[in-house]
């Protein structure tokens, strides 16, 4: 009804209607388009409910007024006058009453946290001396309470956070003159498990709460959250946890900003001064000691480590490695120990124990066992170099039943459920901790440690913040994502070498006349391969590629830039949370895989041909190259539409494609109007050798009637087909009018040509290795084998003897086509066969005797048999529409057109010498020059050389070039 009216001039709600104007000379104005239009619909307002021309007035228990949205003194009042609560049910009341406030009260659930206790659980009531306070303070803050303000159309709004241990709170304000107005107040109490999240996450949560219960004001303004954290760097951080992944997708809807928070200008935003409690253990004491566990252990399916490292303030940080490599069991424990120590150094812990299970390890680092082998004498040393960098450092001895977290951990690298990895990050190790090298002269073997870089971070508060995600980020300096496997790749540039940094390639652009080689080293094969080269196009630039894709995603998530149109920016922020920089690279999150190398240019072309055709390569389809790429760690937006683009082109992929069985082009049915006007023709054969020396068979059949003529030959050449013609077809029938047949010798002779031109008998032939061509000719052969086959016993070489009771049973049986026989269909009535003779049936039995009368009788048959040959013209028609919706159910369109080139279906004729199974599918490239009718083409080879016959699309394959 007021649906053009509505924010406007009108606001409604269910019953309640508010009509407002900002000038008063407007508001009479108003006031008549709102009851035209209750008239229109006929109905009648309560004069008693109803208030004109006033400056304030109560809607949807608020107080409208020229200076915003008030709260209502009758809740207020109601709040003042109750007493203090004396049972469960008052603070209940209370409560409720809060709530109806709640919208005017700054961080209420921080005010109200006494009250909400008191309802926790089955607790008996007790209402104390901070209950009492807390009271009187909220309604010491309710005696002036803040009037709310409305935004306008697509103002910024900005959005200020605090976060205390039990809730988060926040304040959307607008500013106007330069003065900051509230416009909603909202807080939220923390569940168990949210009081347990770092701070950082609960300000990420804030904001997501806010987003949740504001989200109209969100949905039609951008928003600037105020914050002194790095709340976007956390949100598109590497290692962020899986809720903060998903609440990065969930912001990303709106245009929000992130910007420091500057002095607020209002008192009412006093409560937000302080983001954080002040009293919370932000700050890690390094002077305090740290405990660590460690736990590995190695099986058939692999070696895995767990790690338990717990803050001085009682913050845990689990981590699972799966290691890339064999190792023993007392390699795994070392290997968990190294780990742990490294973990332990980045985050800056001076003090710490650390709790083992393995007895070896322990002892060894004692002295009390003496290291024997050489890596575990590598792996002594990389330890206790390693523990000389912290300030006090124990290595403790435990029983396994007391290592039970650290046990699970390392159980956990190696567990298929992909929720458990989204909650403990799974990562992999690909090398071990030491490198072992034997010298010439002594073989005394040195460990080498991986030494690991401290973190870093812009702001040093939240460097110091312990979380399970920034733990992880650490450990993606120590463990490389997913790549390639490294080969010496080389890119010659003006006679110069230019090597490749591998994994990340993100950052360079391959120059013009590039030609990348690479060599593998395999120490199983005894000469090296042909080095591969990657020839990129001639003259290739940069620039030849495009705009890089990821520059856009890489300035918003570095520097917040973002493009100039609105959508755009909007789409770009909704794409960002699904990215992350890591070491100057880009990379997506993957649902399947933790983090994908966004690659672009040079770098996709060297990837998918890697993938499709070198040694890691099998030629295989777009789709599987593209998700093989994917598991490899690499990504970019086409990569499915460029592999299948890339694969397409491939000529050893075209060559050896699976053959074509789909139809390509609707069903062409051919039919006769009349009989004897259409003959399909065939020859059946070789068969078995008969007594009479016979092998093959010539068979014609009728389009209409479905009326076969066939005779047995020894062979078969064109004289005999003319014979046969003469003989069977023109002196018993007529001259017929078009005779269908394939492409066999006798057929497309000049004799049997001629001396079907001199009876005016067209020919036509159906394409080469295509028998759905000529269908009538092959159904009829298979009918007769199949007929004949039943009739042999094991004397095989009587089959032509048998050939006339074949035919006599076939043209007397009904056909589902035309739903006659064909018998009846030529001579009009049907004939007498031997079963009617041994056992008279009405039909003879009530048949007149004499001649005179089964004359006329014929004679009024033979009158009307042309409605019969109608009726059944009918039914062929309907069979064969049916049966063409069956065939074009399966149709895949391939269109071709002049021009284009194609390759052929590879037959027995055609195949490579000697290759046997291995040989290719498809031959040529050919180039279409004709088109003679749907789904039949003229060809011609490479030199311009015409191919003699045209092919069916059904034996042609467009190729890529």
């Amino acid at each position: 009804m007021f649906a053009e009216h509505l924010g406007k001039t009108m606001e409604v709600y269910i019953d309640d209607m508010l009509v407002k104007s900002l000038k008063k000379s407007e508001h009479i104005t108003h006031l008549e388009q709102c009851f035209k239009i209750l008239n229109e619909f006929g109905m009648k307002l309560n004069p008693a409910k109803c208030s004109f021309g006033v400056p304030s007035g109560e809607f949807l228990g608020y107080i409208v007024t020229e200076r915003g949205i008030e709260a209502n003194p009758n809740q207020i009042n109601a709040f003042f006058t109750m007493p203090s609560p004396r049972n469960i049910k008052e603070v209940q009341r209370l409560t409720g009453r809060i709530d109806a406030l709640n919208r005017f009260i700054s961080k209420s659930t921080d005010k109200c946290l006494s009250f909400y206790q008191i309802l926790k659980g089955n607790k008996k009531f007790r209402w104390d001396d901070q209950c009492e306070a807390a009271f009187g303070q909220l309604k010491t803050y309710l005696t002036t309470p803040p009037i709310l303000s409305k935004p306008e159309s697509d103002e910024k709004l900005y959005l200020y956070i605090s976060v205390s241990n039990h809730s988060v709170s926040g304040v959307l304000v607008r500013e106007d003159r330069g003065e900051q107005k509230p416009i909603f107040y909202i807080s939220k109490s923390l569940t168990s498990p949210e009081t347990r999240y770092t701070m950082m996450e609960k300000l990420a949560l804030a904001v997501v709460i806010s987003a949740r219960k504001l989200r109209p004001y969100f949905q039609s303004h951008p928003i600037e959250v105020l914050t002194s954290h790095p709340l976007r760097s956390i949100l598109h951080g590497p290692s962020q946890s899986g809720r903060l992944a998903k609440w990065a997708i969930e912001l990303s809807e709106y245009d929000i900003e992130y910007k420091s928070r500057t002095s607020a200008k209002a008192q009412v935003l006093a409560d937000f001064l302080t983001e954080l409690p002040l009293d919370d253990g932000i700050f890690v004491e390094t002077e305090s000691t740290w405990k660590l566990h460690v736990d590995g252990s190695s099986s058939k399916q692999g070696s895995r480590i767990g790690i338990r490292l717990e803050t001085p303030t009682k913050e845990i940080i689990e981590q699972s490695f799966r290691l890339m490599f064999p190792a023993s069991n007392n390699e795994a424990e070392y290997e968990a120990l190294l780990a742990g120590l490294r973990l332990a150094l980045a985050i800056g812990a001076e003090k710490i124990i650390a709790y083992c299970d393995s007895q070896l390890v322990v002892n060894q680092f004692a002295g009390d066992y003496e290291a024997k082998a050489p890596r575990m004498e590598a792996y002594l040393s990389a330890v206790k170099k390693l523990a000389r960098k912290f300030k006090e450092f124990e290595l403790v001895r435990i029983p396994r039943g007391e290592n039970t977290l650290a046990d699970a951990l390392a159980a956990l690298a190696s567990t298929s459920d992909p929720e458990l990895k989204r909650v403990i990050p799974v990562e992999c190790i690909s090398s071990r901790s030491i490198s072992v090298e034997e010298t010439e002269n002594d073989n005394i073997l040195e460990a080498e440690l991986i030494e690991t870089p401290k973190l870093s971070s812009g702001n040093e508060n939240s460097s110091l913040v312990i979380t399970r995600s920034r733990i992880k980020s650490q450990d993606d300096e120590l463990t490389p994502p997913l790549e390639l496997p490294k080969r010496k790749l080389r890119r010659k540039l003006k006679d110069q070498e230019v090597p490749i940094k591998e994994p990340s390639r993100t950052e360079q652009s391959l120059p013009g006349d590039v030609e990348v080689q690479e060599t593998i080293e395999d120490p199983d094969i005894t000469s090296e391969p042909e080095p591969r080269k990657f020839i990129l196009k001639d003259n290739t630039s940069a620039n030849d590629w495009g705009a890089d894709w990821r520059v856009p995603i890489k300035n918003f998530i570095l520097n917040g830039e973002l493009p100039s149109n609105k959508w755009q920016a909007r789409k770009l922020k909704i794409i960002s949370a699904k990215y992350c920089i890591i070491k100057e690279s880009l990379y997506k999150r993957g649902v399947s895989d933790p983090y994908l190398l966004c690659i672009f240019g040079p770098e996709v072309e060297i990837v998918t041909s890697e993938v499709h055709e070198w040694l890691c390569g099998s030629h295989s389809s777009g789709r599987a190259m593209a998700f093989k790429i994917k598991r490899l760690g690499y990504f970019w937006p086409t990569m499915i539409s460029d592999c299948i683009d890339y694969a397409k082109r491939c000529k050893k992929y075209q060559m050896h494609a699976p053959l074509i069985h789909q139809p390509s082009e609707i069903l062409s049915s051919i039919s006769a109007p009349y009989p004897f006007m259409r003959w399909s023709m065939d020859i059946v054969g070789p068969m078995h050798r008969s007594t009479r020396r016979v092998q093959y068979l010539l068979v014609l059949t009728d389009y209409f009637s479905k009326w076969i003529e066939a005779e047995a030959y020894i062979s078969i050449q064109d004289s005999v087909v003319k014979t046969f013609l003469w003989k069977h077809i023109i002196c018993r029938y007529e001259v017929p009018y078009e005779i269908v047949t394939d492409n066999g010798p006798q057929f497309i002779s000049n004799d049997f040509e001629d001396f079907c031109s001199a009876w005016g008998i067209k020919l036509s032939y159906s394409t080469p290795r295509y028998p759905q061509g000529n269908g009538q000719a092959e159904a009829s052969n298979k009918t007769i084998l199949s007929s004949l086959k039943k009739r042999l016993s094991a004397r095989k070489g009587g089959w032509d003897d048998e050939l006339q009771p074949v035919l006599w049973a076939y043209r007397t049986t009904p056909r589902r086509a035309t739903g006659e026989t064909p018998f009846s269909l030529v001579y009009g009535m049907e004939a007498v066969v031997p079963a009617e003779l041994n056992v008279p049936g009405l039909h003879r039995s009530e048949a007149p005797l004499n001649e005179e009368s089964n004359s006329k009788l014929l004679e009024d048959v033979l009158d009307t048999i042309d409605e019969r040959r109608d009726q059944s013209l009918i039914r062929l028609q309907n069979y064969q529409q049916l049966t063409a919706r069956y065939y074009n159910s399966k149709l895949k369109n391939r269109p071709l057109n002049v021009g284009d080139f194609v390759l052929r279906r590879v037959f027995d004729n055609t195949k490579e010498e000697g290759a046997g199974k291995l040989g290719i599918n498809w031959e040529g490239p050919y180039q279409i020059t004709e088109k003679i009718r749907n789904g039949v083409y003229r060809l011609q080879d490479l030199d311009g050389n015409p191919v003699q016959r045209p092919w069916n699309i059904i034996n042609l394959k467009k190729f890529y070039c």
